[in-house]
């Protein structure tokens, strides 16, 4: 398992100053500027999912002032919003499941039901918290997830500098 991404400020390791200084650049933005900002735009699975739409516009004002999504994102933005939904959506699914559990207390078969829709229930929701997890990390929605983009922009940067015409032959 690799080791988990650290930010320049807290890194014990020595690094040269060239290094160093890719590094800096690359946490002061992890998209290239494009001269413009850019235009997230909702995607078509998001149309008539008010849930979505509300986590859509929330992550996107967290995010003001921040360079790390691109138009290209708004996709996996998208996904992530509609995963955050059926999640919010299961949430009450769990609460009215509990809610029956609790109603069936003398009835072993309604018990029985109540127990096993549970647990479906519960899978379903582990399940969507790991990928929400996963398309958060993608996104660098999380702090290692925003590091690890800085990481492979001064790792490109870095190859560029080495050798500005390693392009060329195809290698």
């Amino acid at each position: 398992m690799p080791t988990p991404p650290k930010a320049l400020d807290n890194m014990s390791k020595n690094l040269t100053d060239e290094e160093r200084q890719l590094r800096e650049q690359a946490e002061q933005g992890v998209i290239p500027d494009r001269g413009r900002e850019s235009r997230m735009e909702r995607p078509a699975l998001m149309t008539k999912n008010a849930a979505a739409g509300r986590y859509w516009k929330k992550v996107l004002e967290r995010m003001d002032g921040l360079v790390i999504l691109d138009d290209l994102d708004s996709d996996a933005l998208g996904v992530y919003c509609v995963m955050l939904a059926r999640y919010e959506t299961q949430c009450k699914v769990l609460s009215q499941t509990i809610r029956e559990l609790k109603d069936a207390k003398n009835d072993p078969e309604a018990v029985a039901d109540a127990v096993s829709k549970l647990d479906a229930v519960s899978g379903k929701m582990q399940s969507l918290e790991r990928n929400i997890l996963q398309y958060a990390e993608k996104l660098g929605l999380t702090p290692s997830g925003r590091v690890r983009l800085a990481q492979k922009r001064a790792q490109a940067a870095a190859e560029a500098r080495a050798d500005p015409d390693g392009d060329l032959f195809g290698d």
